[in-house]
């Protein structure tokens, strides 16, 4: 792992350096939010390479999907808690289209999770019988499995192809947004944050606007994630045109 790991962060460092002959390797610590010192034991296997640090890794140097999981498979097995990102195919994605899969996957990594259709069911504030369904497609998959008495997770992040046009996808954003409403009228502010901004942009910055709302929910979820997990919540981000573009005009023949 040490070999792999170590050739990895050393080819990002000297990809930075051609471009920023002063980047150090404690430049490099720094970019990723891990102590030197921590970061060399990494380096060289004197420390395991756990999920925690890969996610530092791999949300500092803003790694593509082969790199990232590249990095997840390097995670030391006595820290391996899952396996890595498995992308969705468009025919998973239309079978998981109701937000209620999703949080039935990370209910299964709260403290305080339980198995029984009736328990998911009361938290989730859903039918039984919607839950037992939910179980069984998650089971048909592969996403889940069972454990003694009890459930656990067999896949690890989930994702969607990027970019791509996608009725599943869409489907899966609606159903997000329908729960959103509904939480919006039921819940208090102590307990959710609802917040819109409108704004004129320059479109030429829509990409790199894009890079910065991926960095901003890996950061929040690792900030979130951090200790005892004993509730679920749904991060729903919009940035959507206003405006009708405008089309050019051909020249009339």
């Amino acid at each position: 792992m040490s070999n792999k790991f170590g050739a990895l962060l050393k080819t990002k460092l000297e990809e930075i350096q051609k471009k920023n002959p002063r980047f150090s390797f404690r430049s490099l610590a720094k970019k990723v939010g891990i102590s030197p010192g921590c970061l060399n034991e990494l380096m060289h296997g004197k420390r395991p390479l756990s999920e925690f640090y890969a996610n530092k890794i791999v949300l500092g140097l803003e790694l593509g999907s082969e790199e990232r999981n590249e990095v997840y498979s390097l995670i030391s097995t006595r820290s391996r808690k899952f396996a890595a990102q498995k992308v969705l195919m468009e025919k998973e994605m239309s079978m998981l289209a109701s937000w209620e899969h999703y949080a039935i996957l990370n209910m299964i990594r709260m403290k305080t999770f339980q198995s029984e259709p009736e328990w998911i069911a009361e938290r989730l504030a859903l039918p039984v019988e919607r839950v037992q369904k939910s179980l069984e497609l998650l089971m048909e998959l592969g996403f889940i499995k069972r454990k003694g008495n009890s459930i656990a997770r067999s896949v690890g992040s989930l994702a969607t192809t990027e970019d791509i046009p996608s009725q599943a996808i869409v489907n899966a954003h609606l159903s997000d947004m329908s729960k959103a409403m509904e939480v919006l009228q039921t819940t208090t502010p102590d307990v959710r944050d609802f917040s819109s901004i409108t704004m004129a942009i320059n479109p030429e910055k829509f990409d790199e606007a894009k890079s910065l709302i991926k960095k901003f929910r890996r950061k929040l979820s690792m900030l979130v994630e951090e200790g005892d997990m004993t509730e679920v919540y749904n991060l729903n981000i919009q940035f959507f045109p206003l405006t009708v573009q405008k089309r050019e005009k051909k020249p009339l023949c």
